[in-house]
């Protein structure tokens, strides 16, 4: 469906992507973690050709690429970006928005009411923007991209500003829109959000991938508990830590369990649990263990999940 190779982007001295290469294929969501001023972005600006790299090459479908008009034409009717809130027009209601981005890519709007009863939108979908909250224009957002329904959508921050209702609301859109064969990039701080539909993650540091979390496949789980520095360093002294182990980020302890009988097990989860109050968990590492360990950077629970206070729209 899309390939990029060899993408280059340098702005001045600085190189914000040295010469990346991907490959995604339809049916599949993809998530983009960094940290801010990384490239995710600009990733972005150059897959949907707002941004021409000074070096490689985008090629959807295995022809077109970004070199004449033809192709760009052929390749914007396949890709649609979520628009920002600051491109919204304060004077339109959130309907008109929605059926001008339907028009624009599928040339009907037979579709749109069905958009908003699933988004929960009809309270307030015929009002004028500027009436709007923070957490009812993102949703408008996405409601235009969901009418764009192209083959290919880049979101950049999807979930900004929004309560637990309404991130549950459309991560569940976006695993119906994968089951519909859609390829979906999206950018978000809201890592645990990332497990719950992404089926690989990309980890962007100094303008290449340097790791793909693969979320569809099978893992290793792991026994994995915060400790303080001195807490993991008794424990490392006392006892002999079993290879492959992470301490990420100078808080989080994550034990392998890949190699171990069920008495070995039982020995280390009785281990861990004499730190009282400390919780003890189970399972794959996930996008926010993987980021703490190549990023070296303890993520707050603001960007662990969907935690925003609760809206009233």
């Amino acid at each position: 469906m899309i390939d990029l190779k060899n993408v280059s982007v340098a702005y001045k001295e600085k190189e914000v992507l040295n010469k990346l290469s991907l490959s995604a294929e339809k049916g599949e969501i993809i998530g983009l973690v960094a940290p801010n001023g990384t490239g995710k972005t600009t990733l972005f600006n150059v897959m949907a050709n707002f941004l021409k790299p000074n070096s490689g090459v985008v090629t959807f479908n295995g022809k077109n690429e970004y070199k004449t008009e033809k192709d760009e034409l052929t390749i914007h009717k396949q890709l649609a970006t979520l628009p920002d809130q600051s491109d919204l027009f304060e004077e339109l209601s959130g309907v008109d928005h929605i059926k001008l981005y339907a028009n624009m890519w599928k040339g009907t709007t037979k579709h749109v009411q069905g958009i908003i009863d699933q988004l929960h939108m009809n309270s307030y979908v015929k009002q004028k923007v500027h009436t709007y909250s923070l957490g009812m224009r993102q949703r408008l957002c996405f409601a235009m991209i969901v009418a764009a329904d192209t083959p290919v959508m880049l979101m950049d921050e999807v979930m900004n500003g929004l309560d637990v209702a309404n991130v549950e609301l459309l991560s569940n859109r976006l695993i119906q829109m994968k089951r519909e064969n859609k390829l979906i990039f999206i950018a978000s701080h809201l890592l645990d959000n990332l497990d719950l539909y992404a089926d690989r993650v990309l980890f962007l540091r100094d303008g290449i991938i340097i790791h793909e979390q693969q979320l569809t496949h099978e893992t290793d789980n792991y026994l994995k508990i915060e400790l303080k520095p001195d807490q993991y360093n008794r424990l490392a002294r006392e006892h002999s830590l079993p290879e492959g182990h992470y301490y990420i980020a100078d808080h989080i302890c994550c034990i392998p369990l890949a190699d171990m009988d069920l008495t070995q097990q039982r020995e280390w989860i009785e281990r861990l649990l004499t730190h009282q109050g400390k919780q003890l968990t189970i399972g794959p590492l996930g996008t926010v263990e993987y980021y703490e360990k190549y990023y070296h950077e303890k993520k707050s629970e603001s960007d662990r999940s969907a935690t925003y206070k609760l809206e009233i729209d």
